[in-house]
C-alpha cells in the first residue's frame, strides 16, 4: 500500500503523478515552515528544496512538527530528513543550511521549483526573498505573523493588499512598496492582536528566519549587531494551522495545472 493511497482516493492517479512529479521550495523550517514542508511530503510531492540555519532548542518543543527532546540539538534540516524520509524514502530532498539576509536573500531561490513557500520571519530578509520571487515571476505564498495568537480560526488566506490587522503583513507591504514591487500575491494572515512580546531572559542577538515570530517586533538583521531581540509567545494552533493552509494552496495549485516546463508564472 503506497503511503499516500487515501490522497489518491481525492486525486486521482493522475493527481499522484503531478504531485510526484512536482517541485516546491520551503524558505525556513519553523513553526509554520516545518509543517508545510512535511505536508508536502505526506501528499507525494518528488522533491524538497528546503532552507533553515537554526537547530531544534526546547522552546521550539511547542510548536514545531519535529520539535521532540530526540531532536534537540540538531538542525531544522537534519530533523526534517529524518522524519520526511521515514514517511517517504523515495523523495529528494536538496536542503540548504545557510542564513541568509536581505543582502542574500535573491540567492537562496531555487530557479528549478515549480513553486515556492515563504515562512521566513526577518523582516528584512523576507522582503528581499519576496521581491526576488516576483522579479523572477516565481509562483508563491507567503506566511505573515503567527506568533502571539492562540485563534487558528481568525487565519484567511488571500492577497497581500487584502490583508488587514496583521502588522508584519502591512510592514511588509510598506516596504515592498519602497521597492516598486506591486505584485498582488497570495498569504496566509491573521487579524488576531498577538500578545506583546517580551524581554528575554538572555540576550538573543540573531534575528530567526522561520514564520513563528512576528518581524515586526523583531530586531531588523540589517541592524547593528548586540540589538536586543524581543521573545515572542508562541502556540502549537496557528502556526501549524498557517503551514498547512500553505501547503494545501501549493498542493492544488499542482493539481489544477499541466506541468509547465518553464516552471515560471505568468
Amino acid at each position: 500500500m503506497a503511503f499516500n493511497e487515501r490522497l489518491g482516493i481525492i486525486t486521482g492517479s493522475d493527481g499522484l503523478e503531478k504531485l510526484k512529479n512536482a517541485r516546491v521550495a520551503v524558505y525556513g523550517l519553523g513553526g509554520v515552515g516545518a509543517v508545510c514542508a512535511m505536508d508536502l511530503v505526506r501528499s507525494g510531492v518528488g522533491t524538497l528544496y528546503v532552507v533553515d540555519f537554526d537547530r531544534v532548542e526546547e522552546s521550539n518543543l511547542n510548536r514545531l512538527y519535529f520539535g521532540y527532546l530526540s531532536t534537540v540539538g540538531k538542525t531544522k534540516i537534519e530533523a526534517f530528513e529524518q522524519f520526511a524520509r521515514d514517511i517517504n524514502p523515495a523523495i529528494k530532498i536538496i536542503a540548504r543550511r545557510v542564513f541568509f539576509s536581505g543582502e542574500t536573500a535573491a540567492s537562496i531561490i531555487d530557479p528549478e521549483s515549480d513553486f515556492h513557500a515563504d515562512c521566513v520571519d526577518s523582516l528584512n530578509a523576507k522582503v528581499q526573498l519576496i521581491a526576488a520571487l516576483v522579479r523572477g515571476k516565481h509562483r508563491f505564498i507567503a506566511s505573515m505573523g503567527t506568533a502571539g495568537r492562540l485563534a487558528p480560526e481568525k487565519l484567511k488566506l488571500g492577497k497581500i493588499q487584502d490583508t488587514r490587522g496583521c502588522p508584519l503583513a502591512r510592514s511588509v507591504r510598506t516596504r515592498l512598496k519602497h521597492l516598486d514591487i506591486g505584485a498582488n500575491f497570495p498569504v496566509v494572515w491573521s487579524d488576531e492582536v498577538p500578545a506583546k512580546p517580551v524581554e528575554p531572559a538572555v540576550s538573543a542577538e540573531e534575528p530567526a528566519q522561520t514564520a513563528d515570530a512576528d518581524p515586526d517586533q523583531l530586531a531588523d538583521p540589517s541592524a547593528p549587531r548586540g540589538r536586543k531581540r524581543l521573545t515572542q509567545g508562541s502556540s502549537p494552533f496557528v502556526p501549524q494551522t498557517a503551514g498547512h493552509i500553505i501547503a494545501s494552496w501549493i498542493v492544488r495549485q499542482i493539481l489544477a495545472e499541466s506541468r509547465n516546463p518553464s516552471r515560471k508564472g505568468d
